[in-house]
């Protein structure tokens, strides 16, 4: 329900904003001789005095609250509230651009193409911006897939812009947040920033590392409080070929090239994979692309986690990116967040998720995949029984069982077996003398694929030892190439 109202909500702010757009489309000035507003939605509290800044050669004195000329380089941020705008004009002024994509997903920017391509036409370097309204880590991978498509490719960055509390499911803004984040680096290696509001900074807890940089926005002469690369100091702006007020930006710590020249982040090697890893197991759900780009078209298939698959190569993306090339000619991605080369004796251990697993060996329990004596809880006995809920990989490929408890166990087949899920109904330690409760069936081997005889109810027998068939299911051997079942409800120990 609270998704459908969202829409609504969303449907409704889209419809006033036509409407209002539409009423005043014929000019936009104000009836008191000033300029419409940069963004009439806007949540930002003004923290200062605001004040006109106008970046018109002709109006040099009138700038900002001094006479000094405006000498910074002249920053804007733009959405549709900008209306058409002559870039013919506006290109000879402005050194960057940043065009808002969307605000959510129900509601596409509708000038953002056409500022886009203008942009592109008139060399003006530009990023691009979504205003964040998810309200969970799902709805936030929602947003970024559909950012990342909606928005130009030749963006040099990306900026989510948080600027409310959004969270309608428990989950923290931070978490909300770093799961957009890590959803867009799935198909971008450009840089992606945080835009926080001043005044919520500390309250949204946002994970700044996450990002690789900050936009603040506080109006005024008095710059944020805290680090930020982008300071966005005033919504009254003026810009030739703008027609409305627009906001202003002034870069700190960084140069303007930071933003204008390096279209996308250098690849860290140790980020990326960049030599062929023969085996990787994937450590999320991944997707399968039948092209570097990794365009949402390109998808052809989900990979659940914990896949193994055979690489061929690393081929490199237009922008750099390497990616992980499949014997199917398909791609995945090469990035060691989403998956992991295996170690090369990986066949010898679990990488299916079992529902059940039993020691074979006395071993330790361990509070993470890094098995150490400091992360060790306590030792188990041979033949103890645990409850599996998952597999995890360390850096170096091994697997490690993940108990219900969310501690692990060793997943080397030669520590651990995976069983059955109802292994209590089942003899798994020898009983060594049993008697048969109903008519029981002697089998060739554990798989039970060829019977030879029969044994009546009631008959004593001694068995030598209890073997296992390929899908965990003990079988109780009572001599050579002689093999029945361990179910308690054929036979019972005496």
């Amino acid at each position: 329900m609270k998704k459908q109202l969202k829409w609504c909500l969303s449907l409704l702010f889209a419809l006033f904003i036509v409407v209002a757009w539409q009423s005043n489309s014929a000019s936009a000035v104000e009836q008191d001789g000033t300029l419409a507003p940069a963004n009439p939605d806007r949540k930002i509290e003004w923290e200062g005095t605001p004040y006109v800044t106008d970046t018109n050669p002709v109006n040099a004195k009138s700038r900002t609250l001094s006479t000094k000329s405006y000498t910074d380089p002249v920053i804007v941020d733009i959405s549709h509230h900008q209306g058409n705008i002559d870039w013919a004009k506006a290109s000879k002024v402005i050194d960057l651009a940043i065009i808002r994509t969307q605000y959510g997903s129900v509601l596409e920017d509708r000038w953002h193409k056409s500022y886009e391509a203008s942009a592109k036409k008139y060399n003006v370097p530009f990023g691009v911006y979504a205003y964040h309204l998810a309200t969970d880590t799902a709805d936030a991978k929602v947003e970024a897939r559909d950012f990342y498509n909606r928005a130009s490719k030749d963006a040099n960055f990306y900026v989510i812009d948080v600027e409310e509390f959004t969270s309608e499911s428990g989950e923290s803004m931070r978490a909300i947040v770093n799961s957009f984040v890590a959803e867009l680096r799935k198909y971008t290696d450009k840089k992606i920033g945080l835009y926080i509001a001043n005044h919520l900074y500390d309250k949204l807890n946002l994970d700044t590392s996450k990002a690789d940089f900050v936009w603040i926005p506080r109006y005024g002469s008095t710059k944020p409080a805290y680090p930020h690369a982008l300071w966005q100091f005033t919504d009254q702006g003026k810009v030739d070929g703008i027609g409305t007020y627009v906001d202003l930006n002034r870069l700190n710590g960084v140069s303007l090239s930071y933003f204008t020249q390096s279209t996308s982040k250098p690849v860290s090697n140790p980020r990326y994979y960049t030599s062929n890893p023969k085996k990787i197991a994937t450590k999320t759900v991944a997707y399968e692309y039948n092209s570097r780009t990794f365009k949402e078209s390109a998808k052809v298939k989900r990979h659940p986690k914990n896949m193994l698959l055979d690489i061929v190569a690393v081929e490199k993306s237009a922008s750099g990116t390497p990616r992980l090339k499949l014997k199917n000619g398909n791609y995945i991605t090469a990035n060691r967040t989403y998956v992991v080369k295996t170690r090369s004796d990986i066949d010898e251990y679990i990488t299916k998720v079992p529902k059940k697993a039993l020691l074979r060996v006395t071993q330790g329990l361990y509070k993470s995949t890094t098995f150490s004596t400091s992360t060790k809880l306590k030792n188990y006995s041979t033949n103890s029984v645990f409850t599996i809920k998952d597999i995890d990989y360390t850096d170096g490929g091994t697997p490690r069982l993940k108990t219900s408890t969310g501690y692990y166990v060793s997943a080397n087949k030669a520590y651990t077996r995976s069983v059955v899920n109802n292994i209590s109904d089942y003899y798994y330690v020898n009983p060594k003398t049993i008697q048969t409760k109903t008519n029981v069936g002697v089998y060739t081997s554990v798989s039970f694929a060829n019977k030879t005889r029969t044994i009546a109810k009631g008959k004593k027998l001694q068995v030598t030892a209890v073997t296992w068939s390929a899908a965990g299911t003990p079988r109780l051997k009572i001599g050579t190439g002689q093999y029945i079942s361990a179910n308690k409800a054929y036979v019972v120990k005496k």
